[in-house]
């Protein structure tokens, strides 16, 4: 593994392909004690599970869930929902979502997307994983302060917590988290696969450098206001910015004309289901003015530089999969979709 401290290491890096093995070394190098099965990787943790595994659905992603090892009671739950959609509109890093169990409580996990189909390098991976575990760990800090009961919050038996890691590790696949028990995945298009780049070293990342990939794809857009890149995409308002040096993110916001007293349940529950089956995409609520408006985004980390084509697959692939997603949720919520796209 290359060093996080050296500028050398983290530009010029040409990325490979990601595998489950790499993945594995880079997070046994983080320090974390990782459970190997043929189609996945289990991280059992005090307070939750992370399973690690890839996502061959289009855009080809690594895929880190987290799940929580303790439910929260079904009396909460418009109390939990206002809680993940807050952390979900103030936080990076993986996407905080909820399921209800047969139990009748509320599974709450986490799941973190990073493209893939252009490869990664070593630190790229290594400052992925580590950035969604630090999250992972916030929230369920803060989870647990606000739902657990104090009795609560505490190690599980070993037997319990030993057969919670071996669900995880040969049970069902996390890909199939959102649909009911015993029901499978169906195979809508043919599976992603990873393009070696030739001669596409990672490098250093700013505004400017996504601009030149909207330029390439003959996007037309003002001047960069207050540190952000807007535009509008089949009548769809974007913006396009850089967060702390840290993040490269992409949003797509629809004005739904809810208000918050009356609409936030059910949007809240159409986000969430986006949240719960799909990879890399971030859906919530934000209140403006009473009204709600519906955000979905991407983010991809750029404290290890970005290949040009990782770049351009990341941007073009959020753009993709953000209208998509608008799409549903709008059809979802009014009956019609908000998307304006093009008649054939």
């Amino acid at each position: 593994m290359g060093s996080h401290n050296s500028p050398a290491a983290r530009f010029g890096a040409q990325p490979e392909e990601v595998t489950l093995a790499r993945v594995g070394a880079a997070l046994t190098g983080l320090g974390f004690d990782v459970i190997e099965a043929g189609d996945r990787l289990v991280v059992p943790t005090y307070a939750f599970i992370a399973t690690a595994w890839i996502s061959y659905d289009r855009p080809l992603m690594l895929a880190i869930d987290f799940t929580e090892r303790i439910p929260i009671e079904f009396e909460r739950s418009h109390e939990l929902a206002r809680f993940i959609n807050r952390w979900n509109l103030e936080k990076v890093g993986p996407t905080a979502s909820y399921r209800l169990m047969d139990s009748g409580d509320f599974q709450v996990s986490m799941r973190l997307g990073v493209h893939a189909k252009c490869g990664l390098t070593d630190e790229q991976i290594m400052a992925e994983a580590m950035d969604a575990f630090q999250h992972a760990a916030a929230f369920s800090t803060q989870l647990r302060e606000g739902f657990l009961p104090i009795e609560f919050d505490q190690p599980l038996p070993p037997a319990l917590a030993r057969a919670q890691d071996t669900e995880a590790l040969l049970g069902r696949h996390p890909s199939e988290r959102h649909l009911p028990r015993g029901g499978h995945a169906d195979a809508a298009c043919a599976p992603d696969a990873f393009e070696a780049q030739a001669d596409d070293p990672c490098e250093p990342i700013d505004l400017g450098s996504v601009g030149d990939t909207l330029d390439m794809l003959d996007f037309s857009y003002p001047p960069p206001d207050q540190g952000a890149i807007t535009t509008s995409v089949n009548g769809i308002p974007y913006a396009f910015y850089v967060d702390a040096e840290t993040y490269v993110r992409v949003a797509a916001m629809w004005e739904t004309g809810c208000s918050f007293d009356v609409g936030f349940l059910p949007l809240w529950l159409a986000c969430n289901d986006i949240n719960e089956q799909f990879v890399g995409l971030r859906a919530y609520v934000l209140e403006d003015a009473g009204d709600l408006d519906l955000h979905v985004e991407t983010t991809c980390i750029i404290t290890e530089g970005l290949g040009a084509a990782q770049r351009h697959n990341f941007i073009i692939s959020s753009l993709v999969s953000t209208l998509g997603a608008v799409d549903a949720l709008s059809t979802d919520v009014r009956g019609t979709t908000a998307v304006q796209w093009p008649r054939h």
